[in-house]
């Protein structure tokens, strides 16, 4: 009789690639969990040129349910995610980026609410922002705390609101065939969280269960990146836009609308105090972007078949400020009314 493959109860996948600094200091964090016997780990290296090799070696000739596999190539965070989590056996799925640490008893706390909520797919907390480097998070001396706001999927649309350390079920990927997107380089958890909350339900719990390594010279990827992050950004919330207003009845349009398009009428610099204003009173709670607004404003009126609104409303925002995205939306509307 073959045995049976054992199943863990929460899978974590480790991208590593020129890691080698952190990542002795990630698997300790990890099996430091307080759940670390029903935790697997599976990491994957990236073709990395570094001598991450000998640490994890040493650590698999150790523990059972770490398991490592190598790519000769370099290739995107989210194909190493995909290839680990093929090879996860775990209820739930979590990423563990190598330079971020967690709270002793994250993991717990996180496939507990999971289990608790069945409507739920996918949980997130706050963390804290440090530049300690390899520092457990509970010797951390230098944070700032992240509070990231309760789940809206139209704030989701307007920026990332899960951060780093969020865990998800993994009949997602073996049951409803939810991937990341592998073209992606920096923003396709982004894009992974808005395909999962067309459907499910996120769940945001207001404390802080880990950290978040940023380095004091900015020299993560996603800040060296700004106007890639932008890009995606802007290419993935334009794409979850059109596919949100058609799950929308015309009514729900409509008290979408109401909310947007009353700052669209109010003059720029008022509505950017205003923002500034609801920002440092309204510490938790999400203010929406200036060209998010309008954007999103031109967009439901599309979908309402308000075209000339929705064009004039572009226009507003270009005759003061410089907008690709809101440009390129521009363009789109005209040739579709105009030049049909």
């Amino acid at each position: 009789m073959i045995a049976e493959k054992k199943k863990y109860w929460v899978s974590a996948i480790i991208s590593t690639y020129n890691s080698e600094r952190f990542i002795r200091g990630k698997i300790a964090d990890l099996l430091n969990q307080t759940i670390w016997d029903k935790l697997e780990i599976i990491i994957i290296n990236s073709g990395s040129q570094q001598n991450e090799d000998s640490i994890i070696n040493e650590f698999c000739a150790k523990y059972p349910n770490i398991k490592y596999l190598k790519t000769e190539k370099r290739e995107t965070i989210y194909k190493a995610w995909n290839r680990g989590i093929k090879e996860a056996t775990g209820e739930f799925i979590t990423n563990a980026n190598t330079d971020d640490r967690l709270r002793k008893d994250a993991y717990e706390i996180l496939s507990s609410k999971l289990s608790e909520n069945p409507e739920v797919a996918l949980v997130y907390a706050d963390q804290y922002i440090t530049n300690e480097v390899n520092v457990p998070f509970e010797f951390l001396k230098v944070k700032k705390i992240e509070k990231m706001p309760d789940f809206d999927f139209v704030v989701q649309l307007d920026r990332c609101i899960v951060f780093s350390q969020p865990m998800w079920r993994a009949s997602l990927h073996f049951d409803d065939n939810i991937w990341f997107n592998e073209k992606l380089e920096i923003c396709g958890d982004h894009e992974f969280e808005l395909h999962v909350s067309l459907k499910y339900k996120m769940l945001h719990l207001p404390i802080v269960l880990g950290s978040f390594y940023l380095a004091a010279d900015k020299s993560n990827k996603s800040h060296k990146n700004i106007n890639l992050v932008k890009k995606e950004r802007d290419l993935i919330s334009y794409d979850y836009m059109r596919r949100y207003l058609e799950k929308l009845s015309e009514q729900e349009k409509l008290n979408l609308l109401r909310k947007f398009l009353f700052y669209t009428k109010i003059p720029i610099p008022i509505f950017l105090t205003i923002l500034k204003l609801r920002h440092l009173l309204l510490k938790r709670e999400h203010t929406f972007f200036l060209e998010f607004t309008y954007l999103f404003s031109s967009v439901i009126l599309e979908y309402l078949n308000r075209s000339d609104e929705a064009i004039r409303i572009c226009e507003k925002f270009l005759f003061k400020r410089s907008s690709e995205n809101i440009a390129q939306h521009l363009n789109k509307l005209k040739e579709k009314y105009f030049y049909q």
